[in-house]
């Protein structure tokens, strides 16, 4: 083996000088062996399901110490190559280089540590992969559709079956609950539960100009009686609908029993990423609205107008209307088989959860099952008590010691989904690219120039900062109370500080000791993309007051478009190319400085 290392680098020695004193083959070979042992690392990590009940998996690197692991493993590789690259510098030594071998360092070295600092895409990918093979797509999907037509059964909170949550038949999508008893006409017809009244209204629409909705709409502050009252609202381009109360509609000929029942119940337990509904459907007229008003009174639910409630609703329905209490034995069943696989917490068997909810004549909800074991659960603080409402005397009284923690199997397809739909390459390229660029660009100013230059670069970038700051607070507090003033004063005096920096390297390099020259070397390697960045920093910044400025300001919806919306994030990889072309020509500036005489 050691005569194989040995022939290879006098192979690269001999043919490609750069890649051997860079260590570039060997690097990369011990980064992709890391990478490798990284992602099997994190191809194991969620084996067990349990993992899965917590919120927001995906971050698991941050959570479970692997970001420590991964820094160490970076930082103790990095500093060996350094050791071993350090030996070797043929540029300090003057030794015979051209501008692209020059170059070819450079772009060795971002490889090299972009490649030493990146196994948390390989850990991630890992995690994806076993995700992806353990937890297939289809059956996933099967899995969430057997959740969704168990949810009706979770019997957790009373108001999860209280007739307001009715969305089936089409009557009950089509009026609007009125629960609030402030609002409640009790010279007309309206149900009354355990004290909470309901009563259901038809609806009317009324459409009115965008730019005059503080003209009809009513808010809790307003005193005038003669705005409206929308119960919610739908915006189009230029106008607005109000959906507004119309006439009280009796329901009791439509309803067999006031009483909580399954018969109610329209939530969706788990709605999917994947989920096809509304690209399959013609969506309702309500499931259109974009805006409610925002009242703390005669509030309406949004969730429950959505084209999804009513067919859940529906589909929930014809399950009972079955009353097929085998069917309904097995689809429990069948859920319960999926929650141990993924072990959720439960103390249910499929004949208890049936035994329990099963009631054919009108399917009441008579029992209610806990989100935990009972010891978590106390009704009453420790020497406090107070005086329950028939609406919560209800629950207490049929609240049994059976549970099941639905919010650890919701988490479960929370995390399978997002770990699934997770980009990680997408999400970290800017900083790890960002970071790359920067600890090469130190490399290579230290490779050059020296330390002597470097340092005295640090200083002078940190003098410059609070010049700047000194600038900033002597405009503002002094001299000039407009802060738009001051944040061009302090733009065009970096501007104009930062491009003096550029091009005393350039053109001046002859009327200057070495050392001031070797300072603006370093600071133009590393600063080259902030100098990008400052200038269209100006430019958005004159194309925003130039918007703002405009009559129509106030009218166009606040919205000033620059610069900086032609390509968004994506002037990050603009500036980083950018950056790399212009230390390309750079090159030549740098062996120039090299070749200046000391003094």
């Amino acid at each position: 083996m050691k005569k194989l290392i040995y022939n290879i680098n006098q192979y690269l020695l001999e043919r490609y000088p750069t890649i051997w004193n860079t260590r570039l083959v060997w690097m990369l070979l011990s980064a992709l062996l890391l990478h490798l042992l990284f992602f099997v690392f994190g191809f194991f990590t969620l084996t067990n399901p349990e993992i899965l009940h917590d919120y927001n998996i995906k971050d698991i690197f941050f959570k479970n110490g692997t970001v420590y692991f991964t820094i160490m493993v970076s930082v103790l590789l990095l500093v060996v190559w350094l050791i071993y690259m350090f030996k070797n510098n043929g540029f300090k030594n003057f030794y015979p280089t051209s501008n692209l071998k020059l170059f070819g360092q450079f772009l060795s070295y971002i490889v090299i540590i972009y490649s030493c600092s990146t196994f948390f895409l390989s850990y991630n990918y890992g995690v994806k992969s076993y995700i992806a093979f353990k937890y297939p797509d289809v059956q996933v999907s099967k899995e969430i559709e057997i959740a969704n037509d168990m949810a009706m059964f979770f019997s957790e909170n009373v108001s999860d079956y209280t007739i307001d949550r009715r969305n089936y038949p089409k009557l009950f999508y089509d009026l609007y609950c009125e629960t609030t008893e402030e609002f409640i006409d009790h010279s007309l017809s309206y149900e009354e539960f355990a004290g909470e009244k309901y009563q259901f209204y038809s609806i009317k629409t009324k459409e009115i100009p965008t730019k005059d909705q503080h003209r009809y709409i009513s808010n809790e502050y307003s005193e005038d009686t003669t705005l409206l009252s929308p119960v919610y609202t739908k915006e189009l381009d230029s106008t607005i609908i109000l959906y507004l109360k119309d006439t009280v509609v009796n329901i009791k000929p439509f309803i067999k029993t006031i009483k909580p029942s399954f018969y109610n119940a329209s939530t969706s337990f788990y709605i999917s990423r994947n989920d096809t509904l509304f690209n399959t459907l013609e969506a309702n007229q309500y499931n259109k609205i974009s805006h409610s008003v925002n009242l703390d009174y005669n509030r309406y639910d949004n969730e429950k107008t959505s084209i999804r409630q009513f067919y859940r609703n529906k589909r929930n329905a014809e399950l009972l209307d079955r009353s097929n209490k085998k069917e309904i034995n097995t689809l429990i069943d069948d859920f319960l088989k999926i929650s141990d696989a993924y072990k959720i917490p439960h103390n249910l068997t499929a004949k208890k959860w049936t035994d329990l909810v099963y009631q054919p004549n009108n399917f009441e909800v008579k029992h209610f099952i806990r989100t935990g074991p009972k010891d978590n659960f106390t009704f009453d603080s420790e020497g406090y008590t107070y005086e329950r409402t028939k609406f919560e005397q209800f629950y207490v009284d049929r609240v049994t010691n059976h549970f099941y923690s639905n919010a650890s199997l919701k988490n479960v397809f929370d995390n399978i989904e997002d770990i699934k739909a997770s980009t990680p390459f997408a999400d970290s390229i800017h900083f790890f690219m960002w970071f790359a660029f920067f600890f090469t660009s130190i490399i290579l100013m230290f490779r050059t120039t020296g330390i002597k230059p470097l340092l005295f670069a640090v200083i002078t970038v940190g003098v410059i900062g609070m010049a700047v700051a000194l600038l900033g607070t002597t405009l503002s507090y002094l001299i000039v109370p407009n802060d738009d003033i001051t944040s061009y004063v302090i733009l065009y005096f970096l501007l104009i500080l930062a491009t003096l920096i550029l091009l005393i390297p350039i053109t001046f390099s002859d009327r200057f000791h070495k050392l001031i020259i070797g300072i603006c070397v370093n600071i133009s390697i590393i600063g080259f993309p902030l100098y990008l960045l400052l200038i269209t920093g100006i430019i958005s910044t004159h194309q925003e007051d130039a918007c703002r400025a405009r009559e129509d300001y106030y009218t166009s919806g606040y919205q000033c478009h620059t610069i900086f919306d032609w390509l968004e994030v994506n002037w990050s990889f603009f500036y980083f190319v950018a950056a790399i072309v212009f230390l390309l020509f750079y090159a030549r500036i740098i062996k120039k400085w090299k070749a200046l005489p000391e003094g």
